[in-house]
């Protein structure tokens, strides 16, 4: 008999399957701009996560979101971080994608 409430075990494999997708916690951009930024920050984190060059992966988001959606955007990438930005509206994206968080917005 399972308890209410309770959550299921998962092998550590499926755990890393699910957290390898990327995951918005926020967003303000049109749906069709969203797509392309999870793209960018996708490749971005993917080519530079196994050598934790972080600056390097935010540093290529923000160019390639400024050839793509014009300057002046900005980006932020940790294991952890709070914020409180003033942006352009419908300029900003938030997402975890594996244990990292990165940040992305035009101001």
């Amino acid at each position: 008999m399972a308890l209410v409430g309770t959550v299921p075990e998962i092998s550590e494999a499926e755990f890393r399957k699910v957290i390898s997708k990327p995951l918005i916690k926020s967003s303000d951009m049109p749906p069709e701009i969203v797509q392309e930024a999870v793209e960018i920050v996708t490749m971005s984190v993917d080519k530079f996560i196994n050598v934790k060059n972080y600056e390097a992966a935010a540093q290529l988001i923000k160019n390639s979101m400024d050839k793509k959606f014009g300057a002046s955007w900005h980006c932020a990438i940790g294991e952890g971080f709070g914020f409180e930005i003033t942006y352009q509206q419908r300029n900003m994206i938030y997402i975890f994608y594996g244990q990292i968080g990165v940040l992305t917005f035009k101001c």
